[in-house]
């Protein structure tokens, strides 16, 4: 989260942001590889939270056992057999639920929930979160690179058609954004009146 997001306001949360992670599908190769010693190619892992050992359960469940600070971290990797891309899973070691991620910390591996992190988003204010959905949109539209796709002071009513797109497809979404953006400065003004008091004026 930027710095602007939280201006004025202690922080209290920690936030997934502030901790790097492991995906699950680091570990998807490993489900045809020979049982044995591995280490993840991470320059941001010490050594014990990049050597772990692959091992395969009387079951036929392969997981992965980390020893960090002398305890071992055991990693169960699991595949979603219900969907067409055989999505991977990787188990907490704390709640035993399957996950996307793992967040490293010192001592650990740990899921968001069991750390007791929050996302960036769950602090954002409601013009903040409606600023963060409108700059999505036009980046959906006009692309990622488009002059200005990032200042909510240019409004997108002048902007033109993308060449790919036909007129009818392309007024629906714009004429969203313009209604997105119509409720965003309400908000933004009350904001600020609330911030500054009779400091702030609009005009």
């Amino acid at each position: 989260m930027t710095k602007g997001h939280l201006y004025g306001r202690t922080q209290t949360r920690a936030y997934t942001g502030e901790y790097h992670s492991v995906k699950a599908n680091v570990f998807k190769s490993l489900l045809e590889m020979p049982l044995g010693n591995y280490s993840l190619d991470a320059e941001f892992l010490n050594d014990e939270h990049k050597k772990f050992t692959l091992k395969e359960s009387g079951n036929g469940i392969r997981y992965v056992t980390f020893t960090i600070n002398e305890k071992p971290h055991q990693i169960a990797l699991k595949l979603d057999n219900s969907s067409a891309s055989n999505k991977l899973y990787i188990t907490c070691p704390y709640c035993h639920k399957q996950r996307q991620s793992l967040y490293v910390i010192k001592y650990a591996y740990g899921c968001r929930q069991c750390i007791g992190l929050h996302y960036a988003s769950q602090s954002e204010r409601p013009n903040e979160r409606l600023m963060r959905r409108i700059r999505k949109l036009r980046k959906e539209l006009w692309g990622y690179d488009w002059p200005d796709v990032n200042n909510m002071f240019e409004q997108v009513i002048y902007w033109p058609k993308p060449k790919w797109m036909r007129w009818k497809a392309f007024e629906q979404r714009r004429n969203k954004i313009i209604e997105l953006e119509k409720k965003y400065w309400p908000m933004v003004d009350a904001q600020m009146k609330t911030t500054f008091g009779s400091n702030f004026m609009t005009e």
